[in-house]
């Protein structure tokens, strides 16, 4: 019996030793064991590093990543967002130059937010006469606005939002990691012509078994792990939308409380902001601070197995109110965590639904330190509390059973 053949194109997705916070590779690897194929096609430039993966202007290259068979198209390597721009439009014509290349699929999906993966996708569809669905794991334009401060009538934002709207009427289905984002559909206007029975939602997760298997194998001979300090702890990118001069402010007020040989926050992870608030750590002697750099993916198990409470903190957004699909929340309940986070969970909370942790007021440093005291000064039994419902709630969101979900739409499209 033939395989159904699934492509997946998705620029960022470089496989999971490069680019493990994108999903494309889960679900390719959990159809290949499901009875189907799968192909995946990302950019040979990975983002936020050095390594490109064709370096002879070749138009791709073939490479079976764990298991899963990868096409990187060529993308010329960049460091600014002209030249990340210039690499989306190579990665467009090098694939319509490629596709029939390799084996027809009979159902293609690709990945915002790389708008030209999705005007490839969809015109290879077209053209091949096979079923098309757009995942979105980033609302975009939307995050532009928000994070890097465009207006929102600015003309290219515009025709981006248009763009959007064409994108999602022509797609067979759509795939948001949102829980509320037909509300932001319906808040542009769109619902009319982008019904609801097009809308789905799958959250990013986390692989449980491969955490877990990572947290016991994979470890890190750190001494600020070991001791018998609180430990506070974030993992992630340290930049203006994550707002870490909120959390250094946080420390440096407990550290007035009488905290500091008793409370460590640990911050994993870079970006533009990393030099500039370690160098504020040092000239206002912010003692209980630690900047550890980046660290594999492979580690991050480990090394939050060993904090006692996380911080989810992001710059204050009109996209949370749609709902929460940070990686790293997932990756904190799977590490059976409390979570102090400063988002507005609106109408789609996972926090506070699941009673993982609590939610402060957004930029408040005193919202902030007293919710660590809380956490802090808790009995063992009550931290145990919070710990055994994380773990509860990450259980909802192992990939597998995303992908299962993944699966489903995939075999109604096909039959």
């Amino acid at each position: 019996m033939k395989k159904p053949m699934v492509w997946i194109i998705s620029y960022f997705a470089g496989g999971p030793s490069y680019c493990p916070r994108i999903p494309d590779y889960s679900l390719a690897k959990y159809l290949r064991e499901h009875g189907y194929d799968a192909l995946v096609f990302a950019g040979s430039a990975l983002h936020n590093t050095d390594i490109n993966f064709i370096t002879d202007r070749g138009k791709y290259k073939e490479q079976i990543v764990d298991d899963v068979p990868f096409v990187y198209i060529y993308t010329r390597s960049y460091k600014s967002m002209k030249g990340e721009c210039l690499s989306f439009i190579d990665f467009y014509l090098n694939l319509m130059k490629s596709y029939n290349e390799f084996k027809k699929p009979d159902i293609i999906i690709a990945a915002m937010p790389q708008p030209l993966a999705c005007l490839a996708g969809y015109r290879i569809a077209k053209k091949l006469k096979v079923p098309y669905i757009t995942s979105i794991v980033d609302l975009w334009p939307l995050s532009i606005v928000e994070y890097a401060d465009f207006s929102p009538r600015n003309p290219i934002i515009l025709a981006m939002y248009m763009y959007e709207k064409w994108l999602y009427m022509h797609s067979d289905e759509l795939v948001f990691t949102w829980e509320g984002a037909y509300d932001y559909i319906v808040d542009k206007g769109w619902d009319k012509q982008i019904p609801h029975n097009k809308f789905h939602y799958i959250n990013i997760g986390v692989n449980l078994k491969e955490f877990y298997e990572n947290m016991m194998k994979v470890k890190i001979d750190d001494a600020d792990l070991q001791d018998d300090k609180f430990r506070v702890m974030y993992c992630g990118s340290i930049r203006t939308a994550n707002d870490i001069g909120t959390i250094v402010s946080c420390a440096k007020r407990l550290n007035a409380d009488g905290y500091m040989d008793k409370i460590r926050f640990i911050i994993y992870g870079d970006g533009p902001d990393r030099e500039i608030l370690k160098k504020r750590c040092e000239d206002e002697k912010i003692s209980n601070v630690v900047f550890k750099g980046n660290i594999e993916k492979k580690y991050i198990p480990y090394v939050l197995s060993k904090s006692s409470l996380n911080i989810l903190n992001l710059k204050p957004s009109s996209t949370q109110k749609y709902g929460n699909s940070s990686n790293k929340l997932f990756e904190y309940l799977a590490a059976g965590n409390p979570v102090i986070a400063n988002i507005d969970e609106g109408k789609y909370p996972i926090i506070t639904k699941y009673g993982c942790g609590i939610v402060v007021k957004a930029g408040s440093v005193d919202d902030y330190a007293k919710g660590i005291e809380y956490f802090c000064n808790l009995s063992s039994e009550k931290l145990s509390e919070y710990k055994i419902r994380s773990l509860k709630a990450a259980q909802l969101f192992d990939t597998d059973k995303l992908n299962e979900v993944w699966m489903k739409i995939i075999s109604c499209k096909l039959t």
